[in-house]
């Protein structure tokens, strides 16, 4: 039998798959995903979940505590930015707020899986169902919310790793509206079968027109934080009662769409009235305003609160508006996938019935 050969690249594994574990393993094993010192030695892995651009694989390493290795199973261009960005912003988190950072490649043709990955300390714990929330799940999110946010951001952009963390966010006014007008203009392009097949262009042009009416207070907006991005209820782990509050014990994991940001954004994520499937949670206008109140009495209990908190009806303004784009976006993204995944059939009226009532649109 000839001898394997070890300088070779890795065949192209499904992320998913189990041959992927077996890569993983032997990867792991020979220290090549990190300095040996760092990541090597004997492991066991299995698959922890699967999201929706993510594998992620559980590695157990004999004496230690078990890590996260999250590999993307979409095309690169799917990936909403570097992997070493979601790195840099797990580098910033206060302590017990997420995960924290081991190691990256955010360079498929060199990675000895042969795929981008990101490397994270395990969160314990498992998500909530939206159907489950309680008042003091409501509660604890608030709060751990308010934590994530004392990390502070010049305005709206990415993460570096280095000692200029902020370099890459532009200087001067934020916008928003440029942004949405270049996602609505790239939904089009690449899905515009689906938007019309499911009637969604109102949708667009609504959410649009809403997000219109707050760029002047994004404009000369304050406050921006380090946000999450995307804490929807499936990046929200719990794991049983913090002795002091005795609130459910909270973290999140999931950074990748991490940068500074309006705090309105992560507050808008979880859900309220437009909401459907595993994502969002069902909340009446009476739940809202109580989650929005527990955050910003938690963060006035952490320091200074800006006044992009403190004007509570500004706030609330935003997040309507924060809604309205991103689940426009989940919108999109379900209907462009329905015909092949009967879970996303089954989201679809849902998510688009909660949100034309939102933006006043007969469905």
């Amino acid at each position: 039998m000839a001898p394997r050969r070890t300088d070779l690249p890795p065949a192209l594994l499904d992320p998913v798959s189990p041959a992927m574990g077996e890569q993983l393993v032997d990867a792991w094993r020979t220290g090549a995903m990190a300095p040996p010192a760092v990541l090597s030695g004997p492991v066991r892995v299995e698959l922890a979940g699967v999201g929706e651009r993510f594998a992620a694989w559980r590695v157990i390493p004999r004496e230690r505590a078990p890590l996260i290795v999250r590999i993307p199973h979409v095309a690169p261009d799917e990936l909403h930015r570097d992997l070493d960005r979601e790195i840099a912003a797990l580098g910033m988190l206060p302590a017990g707020v997420g995960p924290e950072p081991v190691a990256v490649h955010a360079e498929a043709e060199t990675s000895a899986l042969g795929h981008p990955y990101v490397v994270t300390t395990e969160v314990p714990g498992s998500a909530v169902a939206p159907s489950a929330w309680t008042e003091a799940h409501l509660r604890s999110h608030a709060e751990h919310l308010a934590h994530l946010h004392t990390v502070t951001a010049p305005g709206r952009g990415p993460v570096r790793r280095g000692p200029e963390p902020w370099a890459a966010v532009p200087a001067g006014p934020q916008r928003l509206l440029p942004e949405v007008e270049g996602e609505v203009a790239s939904w089009q392009a690449q899905h515009g079968a689906a938007i019309r097949e499911h009637g969604l262009s109102p949708l667009l042009e609504s959410a649009l027109e809403v997000v219109a009416a707050v760029e002047g207070q994004i404009r000369q907006l304050d406050g921006f934080v380090l946000a999450h991005g995307d804490l929807c209820a499936t990046n929200i782990m719990w794991d049983g009662r913090d002795e002091g509050t005795g609130l459910p014990r909270v973290q999140y994991i999931d950074f990748e769409w991490a940068q500074g940001d309006d705090p309105a954004r992560d507050l808008s994520s979880l859900g309220g009235a437009v909401h459907g499937g595993p994502w969002y949670v069902p909340m009446t206008e009476e739940q809202v305003t109580e989650f929005v109140g527990a955050y910003v009495q938690a963060r006035g209990a952490r320091g200074e609160v800006p006044a992009s908190v403190a004007d509570v009806a500004s706030l609330r303004e935003r997040m309507r508006a924060w809604t309205a784009y991103e689940r426009t976006a989940m919108l999109v993204h379900v209907a462009s996938r329905a015909a092949t995944r009967a879970a996303h059939r089954r989201v679809l009226p849902v998510l688009r019935g909660t949100l034309a009532a939102a933006l006043g649109i007969d469905s």
